[in-house]
């Protein structure tokens, strides 16, 4: 368990394998999400993804934002798995998933 506070927020990135045909991963060989947290809460307070166009970066930054790296958020893989309707769906839940193991493991 780590000794930071919220005044200090904390980079935790989840990683995860895109389609072969995916353009993510031509351009970037594997899908990753960057995510901004506060490490007493884990809240996101920002994050970004290996998308290639960043308008899609804005639409699951919205989806994310005031969610928790504490636990699994089942709304929150519900809420991609209903709106997001693009070939990288599977892809964001394991980052997620991923990011949120890594947090539980230095936080909680």
């Amino acid at each position: 368990m780590s000794d930071l506070s919220g005044d200090c927020p904390v980079c935790v990135i989840g990683n995860a394998r895109s389609a072969s045909d995916n353009p993510i991963t031509h351009t970037y060989s594997h899908f990753f999400i960057t995510f901004i947290a506060d490490p007493d809460t884990g809240e996101i307070l920002d994050m970004e993804a290996s998308f290639t166009l960043s308008l899609t970066n804005r639409f699951l930054r919205d989806l994310f934002l005031g969610r928790s790296l504490a636990a699994v958020d089942e709304g929150l893989l519900e809420a991609v798995r209903t709106r997001y309707l693009g070939s990288s769906q599977k892809a964001i839940a394991v980052a997620y998933k991923d990011a949120v193991k890594k947090f539980v493991a230095a936080f909680m």
